[in-house]
């Protein structure tokens, strides 16, 4: 049992989250290196008010596919005196919004696609010698790559379902009352702060959900809480900086603890409307899917995306 459960278990789960949070990392670095001097220039120069602030958060955000890099830009932005305090506001929430088109991306069910079209792009990332094609190759292979390893965790999770014991300790975090809910976002945020990344987060939610580990109001709450855990990598940002680079890292955290705070009330009356919204889209996400004779929830991993661009947004 113990060589099954390390063969099935541990090593797609581990092998898989490695490989996925690599991915994010060549996406981004990849995307950073062909347009964040770039991004960076266009940010100064147009956002000089709230609306075209929130309006260039959100296209760069969903650029360069990091609000955590996004976030850090402004802050250093700000303490250079490029860019005003209010400017810097608006920009963020901006960021809020951008970085949730990445997530609905790795919702998108291309997983089994995943290694080959890594594999392709790593060869023209090694054979080339331009570093256009290089930086655009490192990003198509990341990207690829969070497929694959998201992939591997579905896979490397579903066979938790059988062990009761596993079941009964992941029961207690199930978000079926309020008290339940808040427990399980304080994880996801602990957790968001750990790694520095909530896209990671999310993965790691996409990959428990579909593969029927949780339930799929929990991954929704679980996606809350990476709301909360990756202001800390903004606030670790601007510790040396000046004061309004403070009060700008400081104006991020606010308004992510307010948007987790005004729909902490609203989730389970919010669970409705996404089942309806869910039903135009191929139906029920808690129904499973028989795929090659095993249950899977190919829904779910769309839900946590969904929910994280109405939190963002309210």
């Amino acid at each position: 049992m113990q060589a099954d459960i390390f063969r099935e278990v541990l090593v797609p789960v581990i092998g898989g989250l490695g490989i996925f949070m690599l991915g994010l990392e060549f996406m981004s670095n990849g995307i950073q290196a062909m347009a964040v001097n770039k991004m960076r220039a266009i940010l100064a120069r147009v956002a000089g008010t709230p609306i075209t602030g929130l309006a260039a958060g959100t296209f760069i955000t969903g650029v360069i596919q990091s609000s955590t890099a996004m976030t850090v830009m402004v802050v250093g932005l700000v303490n250079a005196g490029v860019l005003g305090l209010r400017p810097a506001i608006s920009v963020i929430m901006g960021a809020n919004i951008g970085t949730t088109l990445g997530n609905g991306l790795i919702a998108l069910p291309l997983g089994p696609l995943g290694l080959i079209l890594a594999g392709a792009f790593a060869l023209v990332y090694v054979f080339s010698q331009n570093d256009k094609v290089r930086n655009i190759a490192l990003t198509c292979m990341g990207f690829a790559l969070i497929f694959y390893g998201l992939n591997l965790m579905t896979g490397g999770l579903r066979p938790l379902r059988n062990i009761p014991e596993v079941m009964s300790m992941i029961s207690g975090l199930k978000a079926d009352n309020y008290v339940s809910l808040i427990w399980c976002v304080l994880i996801a945020a602990l957790i968001t702060a750990m790694i520095h990344s909530s896209s990671a987060t999310i993965g790691i939610v996409m990959g428990l959900g579909a593969a029927g580990v949780v339930d799929w109001t929990t991954a929704v709450a679980f996606s809350l809480g990476a709301d909360l855990g990756t202001t800390i990598t903004s606030w670790i940002a601007s510790l040396n900086l000046s004061k309004n680079a403070k009060r700008a890292a400081y104006a991020h955290i606010t308004f992510n603890i307010v948007g987790v705070l005004v729909m902490l009330p609203l989730f389970f009356p919010s669970m409705g409307l996404l089942v309806w919204v869910m039903g135009w889209f191929g139906g029920d996400p808690g129904v499973p899917v028989i795929v090659n004779g095993k249950e899977t929830f190919p829904l779910v991993p769309v839900v946590p995306s969904w929910s994280w661009l109405e939190l963002r947004v309210a």
